[in-house]
């Protein structure tokens, strides 16, 4: 039986957390938890500890406690001999633990200089300090790349792997944080026009709850992944990260060796030659295929898709994200959209605060409540229109949804004199 499923253990674990609390002896604790826990594996005990962390049943100061006496994945007790290049500086790991360094650093300043101004109602009136704390606000704003990249590129591999709880307990503590960023963004940019206690108080709930993801993402999320994937999953990652973003804007050694690959290729040039299988695929390609009112063959019908200015995702009638087309770099999606999302469960695509909306829409659309849903909103210099369709067959079987994205801002943009035509049109 796992841990998470363990409720005789669990409970446990939390009375040690309280006996550590009390003062009790550590050899004592030490001894229990080696008797108790020594048969679980060291991923399933950090899962579990980072629920009772997420269920607030113990306190990060309590799971530091605990890794103290118990170590797990972390240091020499973490076997990494599956992955010889985890140490280059360009491996998305090493990225992920230095942009928790810069965060770090942010916060720790921005709260050293709100405690300073706190010190002093005259403080305040120090336009230098207060211009510094409103620019390290803005520039803590680039860790929504660094959620994105965890949440868009590393969950999506945790799910193959069949761990699903850890990936939404993270997910809702990122939209959290999130929320409370945008108060705390808000408040210091009406600096000193504002009741600086508000601000304090905001900024003392953002700084405690993002240091307690920082370290979940140090002690837990990131020994789980070292754990469970392996050298080409990383490959992947670090293929697509690019779409996402970093922290910062330093240049990057580049890391795209990967020894399971190299094995591979080795492997296939040795093989030896068999059947000719060279022409199976061109006449795939330019096999004519009925398509609505004519024919087109797959390599034409690919490229119309692609080509076509809107951005399109299909969700197939089991919910399961099956294809998007290929109009711009990833980077400049409206919707970031990269590979390694494809056969993810639309469910886990979508932050935990927006799931339950994006379900009952995927309900409707399929039991025919709506024939389609669309929207828009502006998302910096674009204003995006997003359309969700059910699409069914000729015999009524429902196949899924069909998303498209459009930017309409070019709309808003026509001279004034067409303006005026397509007005007198209505009228």
């Amino acid at each position: 039986m796992k841990l998470q499923y363990d409720i005789k253990r669990i409970n446990l674990l939390k009375d040690i957390a309280h006996r550590l609390r009390e003062g009790e002896s550590l050899d004592v604790v030490q001894q229990d938890l080696q008797s108790h826990f020594e048969d679980v594996s060291d991923i399933d005990f950090l899962f579990t500890v980072q629920e009772l962390i997420n269920e607030e049943a113990i306190t990060i100061e309590d799971a530091q406690m605990i890794f103290s006496l118990y170590p797990p994945l972390s240091g020499d007790a973490l076997d990494t001999m599956n992955l010889p290049h985890i140490d280059h500086p360009g491996h998305p790991i090493q990225i992920f633990k230095k942009e928790n360094d810069t965060i770090h650093f942010i916060i720790d300043r921005m709260g050293a200089l709100l405690r300073w101004l706190e010190e002093d109602s005259q403080n305040l009136q120090q336009t230098d300090v207060v211009k510094e704390l409103k620019q390290l606000t803005f520039q803590l704003g680039a860790f929504h790349k660094h959620f994105h990249r965890k949440e868009k590129l590393f969950f999506p591999i945790m799910e193959r792997y069949g761990y699903y709880n850890p990936i939404r307990m993270s997910w809702r503590a990122d939209d959290r944080i999130r929320a409370v960023y945008q108060g705390v963004k808000r408040q210091i940019s009406r600096l000193p026009n504002i009741d600086f206690k508000h601000v304090q108080i905001t900024f003392n709930r953002f700084e405690k709850e993002f240091k307690e993801m920082l370290f979940q993402e140090e002690a837990i999320i990131i020994p789980g992944l070292l754990s469970i994937l392996n050298e080409d999953d990383w490959l992947t990652i670090a293929k697509e990260s690019d779409a996402f973003g970093y922290v910062t804007t330093e240049s990057r050694e580049e890391w795209e060796t990967s020894s399971l690959c190299e094995e591979f290729i080795e492997a296939i040039e040795d093989k030896p030659e068999t059947e000719d299988m060279s022409h199976v695929i061109p006449m795939a390609k330019s096999k004519n295929i009925p398509f609505g009112g004519g024919y087109l063959t797959i390599e034409e019908a690919n490229l119309i898709l692609n080509n076509i200015p809107l951005e399109i995702t299909f969700v197939d009638k089991n919910s399961v994200f099956k294809y998007f087309n290929n109009i711009t770099e990833a980077s400049e999606m409206m919707f970031v959209r990269t590979p390694i999302s494809i056969g993810r469960n639309v469910a886990n695509c979508h932050p935990p605060k927006s799931l339950k909306k994006v379900m009952k829409l995927m309900r409707d659309l399929k039991h025919g409540k709506r024939e389609s849903e669309s929207m828009w909103f502006k998302k910096k210099d674009q204003y995006v229109h997003i359309t969700y369709k059910a699409i069914f067959n000729d015999e009524g079987e429902y196949l899924g949804v069909l998303e498209y994205v459009q930017d309409i801002q070019p709309f808003f943009n026509l001279p004034s004199d067409v303006k005026r035509v397509l007005k007198r049109i209505d009228d």
